[in-house]
């Protein structure tokens, strides 16, 4: 078992030095050494996380504190409700006398695999055994296009009877079946204030917790995120960089506005060109399809804090309609594969009509279900692989109910007016920080003047329809 992974199994696996084994019930918990374990046990009721959970209300707290708290809740809706206001990537098992339960952070950044009849749980698919048809789907997981992304579609692997659980639902290991748990009320809309003030509230006590517990170290960029993460941390010790590639001159905007943001608060500002990063090939590292991965030289030994995750509330498919697996397949860079689309369909099926209960945009939940949790959990795993602590502190499902209870117009990610105002109370006394732009390339450009022209829907929506017909010729 490599660093940082996991399994749950009916069976103990081949033991090695670097894992211990915990019994629970009838499955054996088996982890890596690297990988934090915290235990708590109340009456009939016993919790193990695996991973780390942080408290903005409490940033001193431990992962000792926070799951003593926890594990007292009388219900696993009762843990769910608190569970939402932490920020952190996790596997939380939860066990009474009547129910065994297994769940992962808000956006299932700490990957989960499960085999189909639930007797074997792992991080990742070579540590499940299975003795059913390996065949891959040929539609996909055998196509250059799989070559290419290397990463899961909807709950499907590259193992047919193998499953990858999905954000937003937890398996229930006594009666074998999977069970969605949120959305589980209607989202009440908010004024846009009153959210901003709660979303800086948040994150600063999040990345607070954060630098309780490590050295940190964040990018800066041209974009909304990392300028919402800089402010946020600016009561914390931290270390400042962006990115140079060989494409990116002296002058290039993510450059020159990292300069101006640090400059204004007087922070140091590191610029990494490509020869400053450490390059990592992954076959050696128990990744299931690895793919290589780099990190600049700063963050060894630090946390690093990036912006993944805040996309969610950021209307980052913009405003296609009507929804349909086909569009979904193509704004996901998915070309047009048949698998692809009937996994999307399934998906749709399954949950259109309860997310307009809720009120939840479908758009933003495919978001946050499909692309945050194969892309970016498959960033996390390699950062595990890695040692690396890659932390991305808008995985809180809290959070993202709260950004998400405001209007989509108020939320786009070329003129995000939440995001506005969430700078302003990240900041006193340096408005100048507002004239500093976000990303002025020329998609920004663009979709500025049609929106100011009232006709930014109707060309994202041309735009999507030239991509559909050339597919057809």
């Amino acid at each position: 078992m490599n660093n940082k992974q996991f399994t749950f199994k009916t069976s103990i696996s081949e033991s090695n030095d670097a894992c211990s084994i915990v019994k629970i019930k009838t499955y054996y918990l088996q982890y890596h050494q690297n990988l934090h374990y915290t235990h708590s046990h109340h009456k009939s009721t016993s919790l193990y996380l695996l991973g780390n959970v942080f408290d903005y209300i409490n940033p001193k707290a431990s992962n000792q504190e926070l799951v003593d708290i926890l594990v007292k809740q009388q219900t696993k809706e009762d843990v769910f409700k608190i569970l939402d206001t932490y920020y952190g990537e996790y596997v939380l098992i939860y066990s009474t006398e009547k129910e065994l339960i297994m769940l992962n952070d808000c956006c299932a950044q700490n990957e989960v695999y499960y085999i189909d009849n639930y007797t074997e749980v792992g991080s990742q698919l070579h540590l499940i055994s299975t003795k059913e048809n390996n065949e891959k789907d040929h539609s996909y997981y055998n196509s250059a296009l799989f070559n290419k992304k290397k990463l899961c579609i909807g709950t499907t692997t590259s193992i047919p009877n193998i499953r990858h659980l999905a954000p937003n639902h937890y398996m229930d290991m006594l009666h074998k079946k999977t069970v969605r748990f949120f959305p589980n009320e209607k989202i009440i809309a908010q004024p846009l204030e009153t959210v901003a003030k709660k979303a800086a509230l948040m994150l600063k006590g999040y990345i607070t917790a954060i630098a309780n517990r490590h050295d940190i170290v964040l990018p800066v960029t041209g974009g909304f995120d990392s300028r919402l993460l800089f402010l946020a941390s600016l009561g914390t010790a931290c270390d400042y960089f962006v990115s140079q590639h060989p494409n990116m001159s002296d002058d290039h905007y993510d450059i020159v506005i990292a300069q101006k943001i640090t400059n204004i608060f007087g922070k140091k500002l590191h610029i990494i060109k490509d020869a400053d990063e450490t390059n990592h090939t992954l076959e050696t590292t128990g990744i299931d399809h690895p793919r290589t991965a780099s990190f600049p030289k700063l963050v060894a030994n630090k946390a690093l804090i990036n912006g993944n995750i805040s996309e969610i509330a950021r209307n980052y498919y913009n405003y296609i309609q009507p929804v349909t697996a086909k569009k979904l397949t193509l704004l996901n860079g998915y070309s047009d594969n048949p698998f692809v689309i009937d996994t999307y369909q399934d998906w749709l099926s399954q949950n259109k009509a309860l997310f307009k209960k809720q009120d939840y945009h479908i758009l933003d939940l495919f978001y946050w279900e499909e692309k945050m949790g194969n892309w970016t959990a498959k960033a996390k795993t390699e950062a595990h692989a890695m040692n690396l602590e890659l932390l991305s502190p808008f995985n809180s499902r809290a959070l993202l109910q709260l950004l998400l209870a405001t209007k989509r117009k108020d939320r786009d990610k070329f003129t995000s007016t939440l995001y506005q105002k969430i700078i302003e109370h990240l900041v006193d006394n340096h408005k100048e920080i507002n004239a500093i732009p976000t990303n002025p390339d020329f998609e920004r450009s663009r979709a500025l003047f049609l929106k100011k022209i009232k006709l930014f829907k109707t060309f994202d929506a041309f735009r999507l329809y030239l991509r559909i017909l050339k597919r057809r010729i």
